[in-house]
């Protein structure tokens, strides 16, 4: 790791046998008699303090991540220093994987909230797939998923308008936070915890704040949204989902075998 801020949870790490979010991490399909197999490949858990880098592009990690606790952004940075959202990380997430033959990572990734991540060495990746192919297959999906909202946003990015673009952005982070942070879901008020800032939602969809904050007002107006206080509640989810044309579908995960 590159940033001296990123430090080991001094307390007791969470043990893989009684991790919360299993279910939807890398080790989903691993029998419970397993998960002590498990626990010798990852080294520690880290905090991640908010705003801080995990993990720089054109770098080489030393370690590839589960994102345990907190929302962090995937990122490329263009040669003017404009920073390009490609997704954002929530609990479950398997990050710094993704390194061409030499090892050298295409993006960056910051916490945007204070967050923990499990460390597993990389040099010792192939050697946890072989003891267990199970998570291979469990990486494929993953990925599919994962390309599957990528291409999304790049076939139809450059045809969407801004309201299409931040619409589908809203229901697509709205479902995923209810699948992956289930306590940060208010069913009362359908509402999540919501941590991203306009420029965060601008940097993700190519807009600029001015454009972000103006849309967001309108779908407020129009009692579409409710976005404040670090909360977002849905007020009208099927006028949402038409105007960004958004699907669950897409963010549900289906095994490939």
């Amino acid at each position: 790791m590159n940033n001296n801020c990123v430090r080991v949870r001094s307390q007791p790490h969470t043990k893989c046998t009684d991790c919360p979010i299993r279910n939807m991490a890398l080790f989903q399909g691993v029998p419970k008699e397993r998960l002590e197999w498990t626990q010798k490949y990852r080294q520690h858990q880290f905090i991640v303090p908010a705003k801080t880098r995990l993990y720089i592009e054109r770098s080489k990690p030393e370690y590839v991540y589960t994102l345990f606790d907190g929302w962090m952004a995937m990122y490329q940075t263009s040669q003017t220093g404009k920073r390009q959202i490609l997704r954002f990380a929530l609990p479950g997430d398997f990050l710094g994987f993704q390194a061409d033959a030499n090892g050298v990572i295409s993006h960056s990734v910051s916490a945007l909230t204070e967050s923990i991540v499990c460390g597993f060495p990389r040099h010792r990746l192939k050697k946890m797939f072989d003891e267990q192919p199970i998570l291979a297959l469990r990486l494929a999906t993953m990925e599919s998923r994962d390309m599957s909202l990528c291409q999304h946003h790049q076939t139809f990015g450059s045809r969407k308008d801004a309201h299409e673009s931040i619409a589908f952005l809203l229901l697509e982070l709205f479902h995923r936070t209810r699948k992956q942070m289930s306590h940060h879901y208010n069913r009362q008020d359908n509402s999540i915890t919501f941590p991203l800032t306009q420029e965060d939602i601008g940097d993700a969809v190519g807009l600029t704040n001015v454009h972000v904050n103006r849309i967001l007002r309108e779908f407020t107006r129009e009692n579409v949204i409710d976005c404040h206080r670090r909360r977002l509640r849905i007020l009208n989810e099927d006028r949402l989902a038409e105007i960004g044309e958004f699907s669950v579908d897409l963010i549900a995960g289906n095994p490939l075998i």
